[in-house]
């Protein structure tokens, strides 16, 4: 029962989803009042459906099935004993519901008012994030009572959650009330810091500044979570993700101005900010509700053995989500700092669609060759193919689909060249990263890199047609990075790689030289960095967050390089993943600004 429930709520999330995406098309095409009477449509219940009517009109279909997709979990809520949480939550769902429809049709009635079709948007996230929690609560069998976990990090966790929720109430003020536009030019105002803060171009710098706020805030979460919860992989993925989301959105939000607030890029914007809002509310809950190692490495698909949902959710961990959401950040940073304003936002869907396929794909190959080592891996054991919750034939189908799709999607998309190079960087990586290289030499990860940098380097390739100096910058970079990010996490997990027999440098060379190298490689890195200001497209603000984000990155490592302990391995290892998520955001902002 409880297995069915929690596969119903999740239906009920996703639907939600994808309504709350539909909601933004509806709003960027200016289909609100394509129907201007409700519940019917032009005095009709069924109208030709046509043009901005039909958006309208699937907006409203959609809305209803949402509706009964609710009445459904609450229903399927009371049918559970014991599960008061659940039931409290489905109910409090209901309610937002009907306090939805009530917000619907006076939205439309007022003609679009501002504030009316602000309160249609914050309700429509509080019932987003109820179902989230619900369908949470439901999978990890939390809510009987809370376990002693780190408080301060359940505060700052819920903070985190709270303060985006509030950021995306402004962010629908900014858009209802016409502001979206109200500075043509990012970061900047009319070439100005702070420009006058009156009508719309208070409402739009107010809305920059809470983004910049709450950016900080969630950066903050995810060095906590790393600090202070080590010991909780499911923590550690989760915090990792909105991070990546969190430079994407910023990346989304230069594009809104850059675009001048073109449907795709607005309807992204929206979908990233409700991904990255649902991101961390799940993080509050396993905050809340998990004691620290109830969850492993598989994550919450662990905690519902044998269901259908758990199996979707073994496929999702294959493709290995916190590595694509980074992979994207550097394509989309790549494509924008090439060719600013002259890229299309579809060929930019396309290749960031085409490039999280082909990373899934090469993640579950990854997992299916290396099925032997991360059976006797503490950390990857409860992996779906060693633990045998997926068969190897069934990884190895679903791994070719994935990228059979990305083949298709790029050969389609963008053109055959590109879909092929996709291809060799996929067999690269499979073959001479996984297959060869990783039992082979001790090396395999600086040489694994290559694989790792190529999304950054064919971003540019695939909006400007070339190869150029800056663009092996940008390969150099991410290739330099991966010793570091990479050999940090070995240190900390040396007995395991030792146990599994894989040559990593830790194991074969000793943790001395190890730290050594990482300090070595830091460097390295921070000097490429800083060539794409002599040599490249980049201004004093991306010179400047540069020095900035590679100084901490450098503290870090010397750190780690006079103290063995494993906490100072852990914060390299976390912050690396923000480091290179942030020093891309700031290439774009910088180009951005100077375009």
């Amino acid at each position: 029962m409880r297995e069915n429930f929690a596969r119903l709520s999740l239906v009920a999330t996703v639907t939600t989803y994808l309504l709350i995406i539909l909601g933004g098309v509806v709003r960027a095409t200016g289909a609100g009042l394509a129907c201007p009477d409700w519940p019917l449509c032009h005095v009709r219940l069924i109208t030709p459906l046509e043009g901005l009517v039909l958006i309208e009109y699937s907006h409203r279909l959609l809305a209803s099935i949402v509706g009964l997709l609710t009445l459904a979990v609450v229903i399927s809520a009371w049918r559970l004993r014991g599960a008061v949480v659940l039931r409290r939550l489905s109910l409090l769902a209901l309610v937002l519901v009907g306090v939805q429809i009530v917000l619907g049709g006076l939205t439309v009635t007022s003609a679009l008012s501002v504030w009316l079709v602000v309160a249609h948007l914050g309700t429509a996230m509080a019932f987003f994030a109820t179902l989230v929690v619900l369908t949470a609560t439901a999978m990890i069998g939390g809510g009987s009572e809370a376990p002693p976990t780190d408080a301060r990090f359940r505060r700052i966790a819920l903070l985190t959650a709270g303060s985006t929720y509030g950021l995306v109430l402004i962010g629908g003020y900014v858009s209802a009330s016409g502001a979206g536009l109200a500075c043509l030019d990012w970061p900047l105002c009319g070439g100005q810091l702070v420009p006058a803060l009156s009508g719309p171009v208070g409402a739009h710098v107010f809305h920059r500044v809470a983004a910049a706020a709450v950016g900080v805030l969630i950066l903050a979460t995810a060095v906590a979570a790393y600090r202070t919860q080590a010991h909780r992989p499911s923590l550690l993925a989760v915090s990792a993700i909105a991070v990546g989301l969190l430079g994407l959105q910023v990346i989304l939000g230069a594009l809104n101005i850059e675009y001048r607030l073109a449907i795709g890029a607005t309807t992204a914007h929206l979908a990233t900010a409700t991904a990255l809002f649902a991101t961390l509310v799940i993080l509050a809950v396993l905050a809340q509700w998990i004691p620290a190692g109830h969850l492993g490495e598989s994550g919450l698909s662990a905690a519902l053995p044998g269901s259908r949902m758990a199996r979707v959710l073994d496929y999702v961990s294959l493709t290995k989500p916190r590595i694509i959401v980074l992979l994207l950040v550097t394509t989309a940073a790549s494509m924008l700092i090439a060719a600013p304003g002259t890229v299309s936002p579809w060929l930019i869907a396309s290749t960031l669609l085409g490039g999280a396929l082909a990373a899934g794909s090469a993640s579950t190959f990854n997992q299916l060759v290396e099925r032997d080592i991360d059976a006797v891996m503490s950390r990857t054991r409860r992996r779906p193919i060693p633990a045998g919750r997926i068969s190897p034939a069934s990884a190895f189908a679903f791994g070719a689909m994935l990228g059979v799709f990305a083949f298709v999607v790029m050969a389609v998309s963008i053109n055959l060249l590109t879909a092929i190079l996709v291809l060799g960087a996929l067999g690269f990586y499979i073959l001479v990263y996984t297959v060869w290289l990783k039992r082979l030499t001790p090396q395999n990860i600086v040489i694994g890199g290559a694989a790792g940098a190529m999304p950054a380097l064919g971003g540019w390739i695939v909006a400007t047609g070339r190869v150029e100096v800056p663009a092996l910058i940008l390969f150099l970079i991410v290739f330099l990075w991966t010793p570091p990010h990479f050999w940090a996490l070995s240190l900390y997990r040396r007995d395991d790689y030792a146990r599994a027999g894989v040559p990593m440098l830790p194991v074969v060379a000793g943790e001395a030289v190890t730290r050594r190298q990482i300090l070595l490689y830091s460097i390295a890195l921070v000097g490429s960095t800083l060539l794409l200001y002599r040599v490249g497209p980049m201004g004093v603000i991306y010179a400047i967050s540069a020095l900035l984000l590679g100084g901490i990155f450098l503290a870090l490592a010397v750190e780690l390089w006079r103290s063995p302990r494993p906490g100072a391995a852990v914060r390299l290892f976390g912050y690396s993943v923000i480091y290179l998520a942030l020093l891309f955001s700031a290439m774009v902002v910088d180009k951005l600004l100077r375009a």
